[in-house]
């Protein structure tokens, strides 16, 4: 059985930067970019070796990961069990846990 969390495939290089300001407490954003991707991009340099370690060994300087809605829930109770925080950027608002 594939493990969900294990389906993330590198995001295109051109992202869009948000204009506004985010929370520094965050260690990961999660979004959704179509009707069946989310995107998980890599806030700061405690998540980007953590995510090192858990999931993309031998990875470097990937900031911005693509998953399912599937593997994005998978993803973010791992970081929240492991004492991450996470920014959801909703169709109305952002939210933190």
């Amino acid at each position: 059985m594939t493990h969900a969390y294990q389906a993330f495939a590198p995001a295109e290089a051109n992202t869009v930067e948000l204009s506004e300001s985010t929370s520094a407490d965050a260690d990961f954003r999660v979004e959704r970019k179509e009707a069946r991707n989310w995107r998980i991009s890599l806030l700061s340099e405690r998540a980007s070796h953590w995510f090192e370690a858990k999931f993309a060994r031998g990875v470097q300087d990937a900031r911005v990961f693509e998953t399912d809605l599937a593997g994005a829930n998978a993803f973010i109770r791992k970081a929240r069990l492991d004492g991450f925080r996470t920014e959801y950027i909703g169709p109305l608002a952002r939210s933190h846990f």
